[in-house]
């Protein structure tokens, strides 16, 4: 490692806000052609920049950071890399949902024989939340598993999901009773 390099380090350890303006300005540009290799706008690449930047000041300064096989500048692009991509996930997230959701078509079936159990449970699921509706859906009609369900939704991880679900069957449960009275 270059001697500048473990300079720069010590200097950015003791909060040196020169020195990180200096690493701020010196690897923008190189940064900014980087990050122009993903499919991602100037504008979003200049706020992952800066929360790069600012994340590896935090990290020299708080946590007293010493590299001791990478420079200073690797180590930015590979926080910047990661939030990068952290960012192209979420937006495939969102893509993703709206195909697969196109995928299915509910199917109506007007039967005269409807049951007194299907119209109670019908009409109760219609006064449950659209998250619950959603979550029903999803796990009953679509038959997607639960870490299908995370990887197409909003929540964390598959433990939610179960006690979501769980929930909302629960007041559905409860709903249909009512009804049934």
């Amino acid at each position: 490692m270059k001697k500048d390099d473990l300079i720069l380090q010590e200097e950015l350890r003791q909060g040196n806000k020169k020195s990180f303006e200096a690493v701020y300005l010196q690897h923008r540009d190189a940064f900014i052609n980087f990050g122009k290799s993903y499919p991602i706008d100037t504008n979003q690449l200049m706020d992952i920049y800066q929360d790069a930047t600012i994340s590896l000041f935090q990290n020299f300064v708080m946590k007293k950071l010493k590299l001791k096989t990478s420079t200073v500048k690797t180590y930015l692009f590979g926080i910047g890399k990661n939030l990068i991509l952290a960012e192209l996930k979420k937006e495939s997230k969102i893509y993703r949902e709206a195909p697969i959701q196109q995928e299915y078509e509910e199917i109506i079936i007007d039967s005269p024989e409807e049951t007194t159990e299907s119209r109670l449970l019908a009409g109760s699921f219609k006064q449950l939340g659209e998250k619950c509706q959603e979550i029903i859906r999803m796990f009953y009609y679509r038959n997607l598993s639960v870490k299908e369900i995370v990887e197409l939704s909003h929540y964390k991880d598959e433990n939610t999901v179960k006690s979501h679900k769980s929930r909302c069957m629960k007041s559905l449960r409860e709903l249909v009773k009512l009804e049934a009275v």
